[in-house]
């Protein structure tokens, strides 16, 4: 599309020496014809982003989470791995587009595996959730800023990619690391560890394991020291959530 838009100049003086048309008339013709190119360039590369990520939402139909999992498997997902080969074989063959359309092709299909590994956690129909299934959950994301961080388009090395999954991994990373201290010490700060982390996302997920944890007690019986204790933090934790939710950046003791 670039050498046809690129021709019309060319086009314009060949007209004109030809029909002896004036300049004004042709040029005229050159800018409907300029603009058309332009916009069926856009249109394609529009199209290949948009096909793309159909493609990953195939492979994201597969998952398949136990989110009451007790630990990791310790492996990552098949459909993670399998979707991390379509995309490697994929951009191998991005060769022969535009460089500038291959990197925006790559963006947006990380920006989509992101929002997409999000929704999985937000799901309203997921009511329970257990740390051994965010430590695979974990095990999956990996996989994916591997394959960000690995220059799948040749001279992408600036660590772009990377950034389309700095919420999710923020987010993970407050859970697995179970820095609530300093998540609520350092909220609405522009230098917080955890600046991409919303209150409400935070709150969302943390009930998710509170629910699953009510469960579990239920069917054991009473709770030791350890176990208590974690409660009660817990409960802190969601109070404090809830306050940042509503508006209240006021800090509870307990």
């Amino acid at each position: 599309m670039n050498y046809l838009e690129k021709s019309c100049l060319y086009l314009e003086e060949y007209i004109s020496s030809i029909t002896g048309a004036q300049n004004d008339s042709v040029h005229m013709a050159r800018l409907h014809g300029t603009t058309m190119f332009k916009d069926a360039k856009s249109d394609a590369e529009e199209h290949i982003y948009k096909q793309l990520n159909l493609k990953i939402d195939e492979f994201m139909d597969l998952a398949s989470y136990d989110w009451l999992l007790p630990e990791a498997k310790g492996h990552a997902s098949g459909y993670v791995i399998d979707l991390v080969a379509f995309l490697q074989s994929t951009f191998m063959s991005f060769t022969n587009l535009p460089e500038k359309v291959a990197k925006t092709a790559c963006m947006s299909a990380c920006k989509h595996i992101a929002n997409s590994l999000k929704e999985f956690l937000l799901d309203n129909e997921i009511r329970q959730l257990t740390m051994g299934s965010l430590q695979q959950f974990n095990l999956d994301l990996i996989q994916c800023e591997q394959f960000a961080a690995s220059e799948p388009i040749p001279g992408a090395n600036d660590g772009n990619l990377t950034l389309a999954f700095a919420g999710i991994r923020q987010l993970l990373d407050l859970f697995l690391n179970w820095d609530w201290s300093l998540y609520l010490a350092d909220y609405g700060q522009t230098n917080s560890k955890y600046v991409r982390v919303q209150p409400q996302v935070a709150l969302s997920l943390l009930e998710k394991l509170h629910n699953a944890d009510k469960k579990k007690n239920t069917i054991f019986g009473s709770l030791n020291k350890k176990e208590r204790d974690k409660k009660k933090l817990l409960d802190t934790v969601l109070k404090q959530l809830r306050g940042l939710v509503n508006g209240s950046t006021q800090q509870i003791q307990g």
